[in-house]
């Protein structure tokens, strides 16, 4: 049995109940567990369900460009890492997508967009930088996270309803939508993100926007061939 009173990892003398070692930080937890504990131990560190991922979803959704803002002033430890929020959101996108993969058939969007996000994911927050060229590109990239995160929970609604146009044409207005609380969140987040005049953030999302698009359609041409 494990030696519940010294570290396993730096072999630190541990005070009654603690859940991390003061030395070196690794989890006390035991390893020899069951199966069930190991899975729940395991979704509960990838998602990191601990208050602060409730609190960095209603965060993210309700007030755009909040989060990546307070985070890029140094108030970090109230939400979720962005990137495992990002990996959740894609994990997810993917999962869901493969399902409708015959939506898209024409060009293969789910598998050709898995590929593509390599290239494309830091390359938003770069253009990024170009027009807002005062900000930083880390937390530029934190921000393409977040912005990419609520793109694949849009894209989760809209996909499905897609699917059951054939059924009837209401389902191509309810795409609306998703479709504009996007519009609205993408200029609503790089006006709280960047603290701009809105004619400006208008201006400059708009031209990050159309930029990318059209970089996407790029990678997308090079990774099908």
């Amino acid at each position: 049995m494990p030696d519940n009173t010294h570290c396993l990892n730096c072999d630190t003398i541990l005070p009654h109940g603690a859940k991390f070692c003061a030395g070196c930080g690794q989890s006390t937890t035991p390893t020899e567990r069951s199966f069930s504990g190991f899975v729940r131990q395991s979704i509960h560190e990838f998602l990191d369900i601990d208050g602060r991922f409730a609190f960095t979803l209603r965060t993210l959704f309700l007030k755009p460009g909040l989060a990546a803002y307070e985070i890029s002033q140094g108030k970090r430890v109230r939400y979720t890492p962005a990137l495992r929020l990002y990996l959740v959101a894609s994990l997810l996108f993917f999962l869901i997508f493969a399902s409708f993969q015959n939506i898209y058939a024409a060009n293969s969007a789910v598998d050709v967009y898995s590929r593509a996000m390599l290239v494309l994911f830091p390359l938003y927050a770069l253009l990024i930088n170009c027009f807002f060229w005062k900000s930083f590109y880390l937390a530029n990239l934190v921000f393409s996270m977040h912005i990419h995160s609520v793109a694949y929970a849009v894209l989760m609604i809209i996909g499905p309803l897609e699917a059951m146009e054939s059924k009837s044409e209401m389902f191509v207005f309810i795409q609306a939508i998703p479709a504009t609380y996007f519009a609205w969140y993408l200029l609503k987040a790089f006006k709280v993100m960047f603290r701009e005049p809105w004619w400006k953030t208008i201006i400059k999302t708009m031209g990050v926007y159309f930029i990318y698009m059209a970089a996407m359609g790029v990678v997308f041409d090079v990774v099908l061939s």
